[in-house]
């Protein structure tokens, strides 16, 4: 590998070089923007290039890489690149494919093209001039990118070998007395060594340059080629071989002989290696051109091409638009494979392409075309075997040809039944295979058939189908018989004619023949079949005809087959004997001993006789008479026609009915009892109906013209009187009937106008009192008082009565409806609205109505007090310390109790030590322990009816002002209905309506007790006036809708 030089020029004429030494496997050029950047390189020499980022990266034939980096950051002013060699510039554009790779096209550049050796200055695209220097470095540039480099100065020697410039040094000066010396012979690039070949277009020439001496003569020679010149007065010279005198092919190096004036110096000069011959290429296997082709088998393996060339060449080889690349090996052998699957299957052609290139570029391109056939067809017709796809009997006789197409010129082998036939193709593929009878399977079966095809590439297919055989008709026979079980049709059967079935195989007809008629049968789609003939088509009389049925299946096979009918069609003889105990009517005591029944018939037939449900089985005798016994059991009592049936059936099943009737009357008819209409329509009679009308009435029916009718009701029995129509009535007086509840039983006996005597019974229920009924809640509780409490809820009443009453409770004057339950237990709340308040005794009245209409009443009293008692009124408070000790109240009658109201609004009753003083009047409370001070206090008043009133006391808590709060769902409980403010330095107190609600469930008034250091604030209240209690003045205020406030007039109010 030897050097590379590079130039890097920017925009403003600026150069910088470089080489890329022979060991380095790559290399970095750092590029910026608007650059020009020229590698002395050919255009062979790339292999390929490859965009990574903005770096450009170049891989060469030897296998180094350059990259150039930030070649793509141009912006605007991209950079530019450029390959040199040979005194040719060309300008490289890179495309891309899109798939990373970057394809190079090259191209003349204006202002870098081929220059002349013989020219000392170069200008670079305008005005500027360089001068060429001296380097002793093979340049890949001309004169215009070292000028720059180099400057001037020196003695410029060139010669050019192929339009590349190549530039040496040269010696200079004067001998010791300054006097010009002689001057040496030299060749430019002497240790050069260039590749020559290619395809290009321009004519291949070689230049060797080089000087000395003006007028030495010069003869250069490349091998068999020589070019004779002078050295001119520049001190160089220049030898061109080209055309003719282009040396041939080979290595060569090149022979420089200078003839001086002191005699011939031989030179050596540069070295040429010249291949411009195309690289062999041939083609040994695999393609048209010799005789190969690809069929299924082959084309498993892939498409394989072999063939012969130059060693060392590079192939590249394109089907179908799929390239393989390989190289010639040392042998002179090539191959190459498109692998399975890389190529398409089918039955076509394709060209191939090959080009073969050396190593000097040299190509050589053949064509030939790839023969690819791996589709083989082959198809059988069976839909169209004999017509209609099937072989029947008649058709097998004469052999059967199957056919089918296969590709044209395939053979094809045909298997069918117990042969197999190379069949006959065509020019166009059609194929026929001719099968005799005794190949072909007889019965009803799917034949398979299968027909293998070679076409003329060795391509296999196979077709399998199956040809429908059906030789015979399947399953054809009778399955019904005519007759019945006896097998002989018989009047009966005659007379609604008959059907035949029977079965065949599924598709065929039948046809059925009997006694000259013929029909075509009704044949199912699982093979059944059926034909009906009617009654007139059946023989009359006494005989046997032959019955045909002919099948005919879808094949076209045929079958007949026939059947016996045997016909009995005469009739016999039967009659019944009347009138029937004389007059056709069997009394009751004609039933008593039973009913004969007699008749004719055939002799020693059997006969049946029917009467009543009742069936006897008996012979006629010789002469043809019957008679049947029924006993009395058999004589179903009352009054009804009795039909009568006789039956026989003779041998051949034919049967012979008779048909007659008796009236039987054994009974009373129309026998009943109305026990509905007792009670008023009810069935129950209460005590009322007992005793109205001046007795109870029984009715009921009988049978008309009966002569007698006894009722008997509880063990009493009267005679009914019995009207024209049968009505009956019979009246029992009301000391006939006892008082009570219960169930009274009826019998009726009526006798007919024949005397026939039947009874029927039933019963009445008589019920004359309420029972149970009872009160057992009156609702006073266990004090029989009813307090405002209980009366604020309603006061329930409650007891027992006779399930199916109703319950009406007159509670004070006014009625309420009671709720009675299924078992009888009534209740009744007295809702409170009902309840007048105040101290006195409510009168109750009960009255209770049960199912039957009876009415009983209890009557009680329940004493009502709602009255609570009055607030209990503070005497005095005793203060210890931080807290009160105790208290007295005025004495009272009422039980009273003292709690603690705590600063956090939770009452607390209080353990205390209560003593009446009656020289005070007063009642005292000692508590265990202080209630402390905040704390404030209520004592209630209990009366015995349980009624109770509250009174609220406020105590003095040492503060300046005290600041009442009432809570009002604490305190509620308590009914306060007094709130006391005198104990209490300037209490503060502040009420709206639904406070004041809330306090007492007895009332919503609250009397307020306080003095002049005391303030109730009350909004939204309305003085209503004022009144005295207990001496002392009290301001009336309303508050709200309901509300009342007693104020005291000393305690100031703001409103």
């Amino acid at each position: 590998m030897k050097a590379i030089d590079f130039v890097v020029r920017d925009g403003a004429g600026g150069l910088e070089r470089g080489t890329v030494s022979s060991d380095a496997r790559s290399y970095v050029i750092t590029a910026e923007t608007g650059q020009e950047i020229s590698l002395n390189l050919r255009q062979t020499d790339l292999q390929g290039q490859v965009r990574s980022g903005n770096d450009l990266v170049i891989t060469l034939a030897d296998g180094r890489v350059i990259t150039i980096d930030n070649f793509f950051d141009g912006g605007a002013n991209p950079n530019r690149l450029f390959v040199s060699s040979d005194g040719y510039l060309n300008e490289v554009t890179l495309v891309d494919q899109g798939t990373g790779e970057l394809y190079a096209q090259f191209g003349p550049t204006e202002q870098w093209g081929k220059w002349s050796p013989s020219d000392d200055l170069i200008y670079l695209g305008g005005t500027e001039v360089a001068n060429v220097g001296a380097d002793n470095e093979v340049s890949m540039l001309g004169a215009p990118l070292l000028g720059g480099l180099l400057g001037g100065g020196a003695g410029v020697a060139a010669a050019v070998v192929g339009g590349a410039g190549v530039i040496a040094g040269v010696g200079g000066g004067s001998g010791g007395d300054g006097a010009p010396g002689p001057v040496a012979p030299f060749v430019d690039d002497p240790d050069s060594n260039t590749n020559i070949g290619g395809d290009d277009t321009a004519p291949h020439a070689i230049t060797v340059t080089g000087g000395g001496a003006p007028g030495d003569a010069v003869l250069i020679m490349i091998g068999d080629a020589q070019v004779e010149t002078s050295i001119g007065d520049d001190g160089t010279f220049e030898a061109i071989f080209e055309g003719d005198n282009f040396p041939a092919d080979g290595i060569y190096e090149t022979i420089v002989v200078v003839t001086t004036a002191t005699g011939d110096e031989t030179l050596d000069g540069p070295g040429y290696h010249i291949d411009t011959t195309p690289p062999d290429v041939a083609v040994s296997s695999g393609t048209d051109s010799v005789g190969d082709f690809f069929n299924a088998a082959a084309f498993e393996d892939g498409v394989l091409l072999t063939g012969t060339g130059e060693a060392g060449a590079t192939l590249s080889l394109t089907i179908s638009g799929v390239t393989q690349t390989t190289v010639i090996d040392a042998d002179g052998k090539w191959s190459a494979l498109w692998a399975n699957g890389t190529l398409d299957a089918g039955e076509y052609t394709s060209g191939v392409t090959i080009v073969a290139a050396d190593a000097f570029g040299n190509t050589t391109t053949i064509t030939d075309t790839v023969v690819i056939d791996t589709v083989s067809n082959v198809t059988i017709d069976t839909e169209n075997v004999e017509t209609d796809g099937i072989v029947n009997a008649d058709e097998r006789e004469d052999g059967v040809t199957l056919t089918g197409t296969a590709q044209a010129g395939s053979s094809v082998l045909v298997t069918f039944g117990t042969g197999s036939h190379q069949a006959t193709v065509d020019a166009n593929g059609n194929w026929s295979a001719d099968f005799a009878m005794s190949e072909i399977p007889t019965g009803e079966l799917a034949a398979t058939v299968t027909a293998v095809a070679t076409d003329s590439f060795g391509n296999t297919s196979t077709a399998s189908g199956e040809v429908d055989i059906d030789t015979l008709v399947r399953d054809f026979g009778f399955t019904g018989t005519t007759g019945g079980a006896d097998g002989v049709i018989n009047i009966a059967e005659a007379a609604s004619g008959f059907t035949m079935t029977g079965t065949t195989e599924p598709g065929a007809t039948v046809s059925v023949t009997m006694n000259g008629f013929t029909h075509q049968a009704t044949v199912a789609a699982n093979g059944t079949w059926s034909a009906d003939f009617a009654a007139s088509e059946i023989p009359t009389g006494e005989q046997t005809v032959v019955m045909s049925a002919t099948a005919t299946d879808i094949a076209g096979n045929t079958e007949t087959i026939t059947q016996n009918v045997i016909v009995d069609r005469d009739a016999g003889v039967l009659t019944i004997d009347s009138p029937i105990e004389g007059d056709d009517i069997v009394s009751a005591a004609e039933a008593s001993d039973g009913v004969i029944l007699t008749g004719t018939t055939n002799p020693g037939a059997t006969v049946t006789v029917t009467m009543g449900g009742f069936t006897h089985e008996v012979l006629a005798n010789p002469s043809g008479q019957w008679a049947a016994n029924f006993a009395a059991s058999e004589v179903a009592p009352g009054d009804y026609i009795a039909n009568i049936l006789a039956t026989t059936v003779d041998s051949a099943g034919n049967p012979l009915n008779a048909t007659s009737s008796v009236r039987v009357d054994t009974r009373v008819d129309n026998l009943s009892i109305d026990t509905g209409a007792v009670g008023g329509g009810d069935n129950i009679l209460n005590a009322a109906e007992r005793l109205a009308g001046g007795g109870v009435q029984i009715t009921g029916t009988t049978e008309v013209g009966s002569t007698s009718v006894i009722v008997d009701l509880g063990g009493q029995q009267v005679n009914a009187a019995v009207d024209a129509a049968g009505n009956w009535t019979a009246v029992f007086s009301a000391a006939q009937l006892a008082r009570g509840t219960y169930e009274a039983p009826i019998t009726v006996t009526a006798t007919d106008h024949v005397g026939n005597v039947d009874s029927v019974s039933g019963t009445i229920q008589v019920d004359t009192e309420v029972v149970p009924f009872s009160m057992t809640e009156t609702g006073g509780g266990a004090d029989d008082f009813a307090n405002a409490a209980e009366a604020a809820t309603g006061i329930d009443l409650g007891g027992q009565v006779e399930a199916g009453s109703t319950v009406v409770v007159n509670f004070d004057g006014t009625d309420h409806a009671a709720s009675v339950d299924a078992a009888g237990n009534w209740s009744l709340t007295i809702p409170p609205v009902a309840i007048r308040p105040g101290t006195y005794a409510a009168a109750i009245s009960v009255t209770a109505t049960d199912a039957a209409g009876n009415v009983a009443t209890i009557n009680d009293t329940l004493g009502i007090d709602t009255e609570a008692p009055e607030g209990p009124v503070i005497a005095s408070y005793t203060r210890d310390g931080d807290g009160i000790r105790g208290i007295s109240t005025e004495m009272s009658e009422d039980d009273l109790g003292v709690y603690q109201v705590t600063d956090a609004g939770a009452v607390n009753a209080i353990n205390a030590l209560q003593a009446d003083i009656p020289v005070l009047g007063e009642t005292a409370f000692q508590f265990n322990s202080e209630v402390p001070d905040g704390s404030h206090l209520v004592i209630t008043a209990t009366d015995d009816a349980g009624n109770s009133s509250g009174t609220y006391v406020v105590l003095d808590d040492e503060a300046a002002a005290t600041q009442v709060t009432l809570d009002a769902s604490a305190l509620g409980s308590f009914n306060i209905e007094t709130l006391d403010l005198s104990f209490a330095e300037e209490g503060n107190l502040t009420i709206d309506a639904a406070t004041l609600l809330a306090l007492s469930s007895n009332t919503n008034e609250l009397q307020i007790n306080g003095g002049a250091d005391d303030t109730v604030t009350i909004s939204d209240a309305v003085a209503a006036g004022s009144e005295v209690r207990d001496g002392q003045t009290y301001t009336i205020y309303t508050l709200g809708d309901e509300g009342t406030l007693i104020i005291d007039d000393n305690v100031n109010v703001v409103i």
